[in-house]
């Protein structure tokens, strides 16, 4: 930003779901404010040059006040799909932050206007790693709750220690606990326009992994680099197998990784942000 930097405020919904993590951890790294989403109102987003709605919005009457008032608005998506509540909500925006670039393609012919791409940023921002041959690896999944009975049941037939974590506790302890990662997903919005966030994290610790295709996760990492992906149970028993039994292959998979999750910390996320708010 210029010397006459905007004034920007980040709005945020829970405290401890998705959009918080990405508003409030970005609003933090760039030095502007963050407002609960129950707090906000015309009166307050009057006050700022930018408003950045990350993945909840205020009612429809309040973004107009403030698009009459000259209020730039910008929504970070994220992964909130009801589209048919939030789709008049959308075309008041100036500006729609996809999470990769089917997303992008998808909203920019669902509502016209701007849009742009960019990533989750990893929370590993100390850049930690696992420590390299621990033997017997220990398998490990950090994802919703809802999908863990799933991904159990594609380990059936693999005798190695295993950790879940539903992303409740002490994360960064979780991931360093973990030698290959997976994660296993049907949903198809998620597959489609999803971050990567799962997959950046796993690869900031230095954690090979396995995963269903999904496409944010195939603008990060080729099959084979930085992760495995899996098109079915068979092959996701058979690729973490792999892992699990050469540790040279799964070491080497790890350091790839960890390099490539360096374009993804919170710092380069952020200056993303900076330069995107910046022009508006």
């Amino acid at each position: 930003m210029s010397a006459a930097a905007p004034r920007i405020a980040f709005v945020y919904a829970a405290p401890r779901r998705s959009g918080a993590l990405r508003g409030l951890q970005v609003a933090t790294a760039l030095g502007v404010d963050a407002v609960r989403l129950r707090d906000f109102a015309a009166e307050i987003g009057a006050r700022y040059d930018v408003v950045v709605y990350v993945k909840e919005l205020p009612p429809l009457g309040v973004m107009e006040t403030l698009r009459r008032r000259g209020v730039r608005q910008v929504v970070d998506v994220l992964d909130n799909y009801a589209w048919h509540r939030s789709a008049a909500r959308l075309q008041v925006a100036d500006l729609l932050i996809a999470a990769n670039l089917s997303h992008r393609i998808y909203l920019q012919q669902r509502f016209g206007g701007a849009v742009v791409a960019i990533p989750h940023h990893h929370c590993n921002f100390d850049e930690v790693r696992i420590p390299a041959g621990r033997t017997p690896p220990t398998l490990g999944y950090v994802g919703r709750k809802d999908d863990w009975w799933l991904n159990r049941l594609m380990l059936r037939g693999l005798r190695y220690p295993r950790v879940h974590d539903f992303k409740h506790g002490r994360l960064v302890d979780a991931y360093l606990s973990i030698d290959i990662g997976f994660a296993y997903r049907r949903h198809a919005q998620k597959r489609s326009f999803n971050s990567a966030v799962k997959l950046v994290n796993y690869m900031s610790f230095g954690i090979p992994s396995v995963l269903t295709p999904e496409s944010g996760f195939l603008e990060i990492a080729r099959h084979g680099e930085a992760c495995l992906y899996a098109q079915s149970g068979g092959d996701f028993r058979m690729l973490l197998q792999q892992l699990a039994t050469e540790p040279e292959y799964r070491h080497a998979m790890g350091e790839r990784a960890f390099e490539a999750a360096r374009a993804f910390h919170l710092r380069r996320i952020a200056e993303r942000y900076r330069d995107v708010l910046g022009q508006l």
